[in-house]
C-alpha cells in the first residue's frame, strides 16, 4: 500500500539491540558519564584508561600490543567464524585463536573463553581431534563414551 500524499512516515532501523559491554565506556569517556550503580561505576572508572574513543568508536590499548578495536555482539560471533574456521581452515583451539584476534586488531573481554566454548562446539574439531589423552580402559572395553563410533 502506497502513502496518501501529504502523509509523513518514518522508518526505524534497529542496528544492534541493547547495551553492550562497549557502551558504559563510551559513555563515559565521551560525556563523563557513570552508571548508577557505584561497583559498576568504579569499575568503569578504574578500567576506562585502557580504552579511548576516536570517531565514536571504541578501541584498546596497552603496552604489549597496538591500538585494537573494541567489537561486541554479531561482530564477535562473525571474527571468531571467519578466524576459526577460515580460509586456511586451521580449526586451531582458543588460546590460539585469541592471540589470532589480536594480531587482527579485534578485541572484547571475554574473547578467550568465548573462543574455547566455539571450538568445543565445532563438530569438525570435535572428530578430527587429537585422541591421545583417552583413557585406554575404555577404549579397550569398546565403550563409547564420547558419542563417536571406535
Amino acid at each position: 500500500m502506497y502513502p496518501v500524499v501529504g502523509e509523513m512516515s518514518s522508518h526505524v532501523h534497529q542496528v544492534e539491540a541493547g547495551e553492550t559491554w562497549i557502551t558504559p565506556y563510551q559513555r563515559y569517556l565521551a560525556d563523563e558519564v557513570l552508571p548508577l550503580e557505584p561497583t559498576e561505576a568504579r569499575k568503569i572508572k578504574k578500567n576506562s584508561n585502557k580504552y579511548t574513543m576516536i570517531d565514536g568508536k571504541l578501541f584498546e590499548h596497552g603496552f604489549t600490543h597496538s591500538i585494537l578495536v573494541c567489537v561486541s555482539g554479531k561482530q564477535c560471533t562473525r571474527i571468531m567464524a571467519e578466524l576459526h574456521e577460515g580460509i586456511c581452515s586451521s580449526h586451531i583451539g582458543g588460546r590460539s585463536v585469541s592471540s589470532k584476534a589480536i594480531r587482527a586488531r579485534y578485541y572484547w573481554p571475554t574473547m578467550r573463553d568465548d573462543y574455547t566454548r566455539y571450538a568445543q562446539q565445532c563438530k569438525q574439531c570435535q572428530l578430527h581431534a587429537d585422541w591421545h589423552n583417552v583413557p585406554w580402559l575404555f577404549h579397550t572395553w569398546g565403550i563409547d563414551i564420547m558419542g563417536l563410533s571406535l
